[in-house]
């Protein structure tokens, strides 16, 4: 065995701990209604069921700014519960909650209710897909009654619908030049003007007594994140309420590796207590792309962002597509009400299916540069998790170690390839080698024990 192959787990060298996987269901579940029944259980049951499915457990829910009539396409609105101040239709928004609904009996154990503009009355344009020129769309002296929108909405789907909300993001890529010809929902803000918002968001939460955190920023990419940090970090008593400072990978010459090490090391710096969420990504390329290509671009991004980014919880966007694009983790038939599996959503699984909430990264290097690899161990240190990408058109052996003072009781490899999903091809005594499958993605589960 050519030693540049070895794989080496060092269990002791702990790093950042596991919130969990999820997606969004923006721009798809208020579109349910025309499903088939059985197909729409069946794809819920594939991104969260643990055992037949994916085993997401964090779901995205998109709480709308309203009708939306200058977004052309009817996806991409999404309806608002308030009918004028202080007056709302709950009977609104019925599929999406529904799917919500569905969603948890499935298997998500945590929703993020988000937000990515206010309602029309509270923006300075009057639409909710941005300002005409651009600029920032959000109306001063509206973040009260912005505040109050969200969290009325929230407490409504906990306390009436019997929702897990765990948090609430109100700003969604501020930096962004949101203007109203975007065709979505969007709000450029200022720094100053988030934490505005911020503010009366931690106040009214307060006021309510309400178990929800913030989510925070939601940069569109990493590398302007920081000064959105920056502006939020200078107030310590509106801190106390940001449970986690959210980013998303798009753009890849402004979330490349640099960027994301610098912020990490940032915000381990300043604040070693506060999470980082890589919380929305979708590849930014068009045509639909069912294979192996799209899978292995996102594996190797997730990859990238929990090992160099250092997140805690890794959120795809939109779970379901129509559109010729690199983007749904399913493509739906809106005719027929039926949907297609891509290998995005099985190679998404070789993370989320294994690396569970509350493992904790452990040190993992690959000698071999065509061989990616990130590993999770349990808090009992009783399971330890690696995933290896093999990027390469060729199967590359390799031999991997988990540390000599660390035994090895059972293993268990699963795999997505061309010809696999998440297929679990081997169940039994330790091994110390493995044969990764040319352009593959590869889960390697085993029972450890201190020796």
């Amino acid at each position: 065995m050519n030693e540049l192959n070895r794989i080496e787990v060092n269990l002791a060298n702990k790093k950042q701990q596991m919130e969990g996987f999820g997606a969004s269901g923006a721009w798809w579940a208020q579109h349910t209604g025309s499903w088939q029944p059985n197909e729409l259980s069946r794809f819920l049951e594939l991104l969260f069921n643990p055992q037949t499915g994916i085993g997401l457990t964090i779901y995205r829910h998109n709480i709308g700014a309203g009708d939306g009539q200058e977004i052309e396409d009817p996806w991409r609105r999404a309806e608002t519960y308030e009918v004028s101040e202080g007056e709302y239709d709950w009977s609104r928004d019925a599929q999406a909650v529904a799917v919500m609904k569905q969603a948890v009996a499935s298997g998500a154990e945590r929703i993020v209710a988000f937000a990515n503009s206010a309602t029309p009355r509270m923006t300075q344009s009057g639409m909710t897909s941005g300002h005409q020129e651009g600029r920032s769309n959000f109306k001063e002296g509206m973040e009260d009654a912005f505040a109050t929108y969200l969290v009325d909405v929230v407490k409504h789907l906990i306390d009436d619908e019997g929702l897990p909300i765990d948090w609430i993001s109100p700003i969604n890529e501020p930096m962004w030049l949101w203007n109203a010809q975007n065709g979505q929902e969007g709000c450029h803000y200022q720094p100053e003007e988030c934490v505005a918002v911020y503010r009366a968001l931690a106040r009214r939460l307060k006021e309510q007594g309400l178990p929800v955190r913030i989510s925070a920023i939601e940069a569109g990419e990493w590398s302007s994140a920081r000064m959105y940090y920056y502006k939020l970090a200078e107030d310590k008593e509106l801190m106390k309420y940001i449970d986690n400072i959210a980013v998303h990978s798009y753009v890849p010459h402004v979330s490349n590796i640099v960027f994301k090490e610098e912020f990490a090391t940032l915000i381990q710096k300043e604040q070693p207590e506060l999470p980082i969420w890589m919380s929305e990504w979708t590849e930014m390329e068009g045509g639909k792309d069912f294979g192996m290509s799209s899978a292995l671009h996102m594996a190797n991004l997730i990859q990238e962002d929990l090992a160099i980014g250092q997140v805690t919880s890794w959120q795809y966007w939109i779970a379901v597509s129509r559109y010729d694009f690199r983007d749904g983790l399913v493509y739906v038939d809106e005719s027929e009400g039926t949907f297609q599996e891509t290998k995005r959503l099985w190679a998404f699984g070789n993370f989320s299916r294994f690396i569970r909430p509350g493992d904790i990264r452990v040190e993992a290097d690959s000698a071999h540069a065509e061989l990616k690899v990130v590993a999770y161990t349990d808090l009992g240190g009783h399971r330890a998790t690696l995933v290896v990408i093999n990027n390469s058109k060729e199967a590359i052996t390799s031999q991997f170690q988990f540390g000599s003072d660390t035994s090895i009781k059972h293993a268990a490899i699963c795999v997505t390839s061309e010809d696999e999903n998440l297929a679990c091809v081997y169940s039994g005594l330790p091994l110390n080698e493995w044969t990764f499958k040319a352009e593959s993605i590869t889960s390697i589960i085993v029972e450890t024990s201190e020796v």
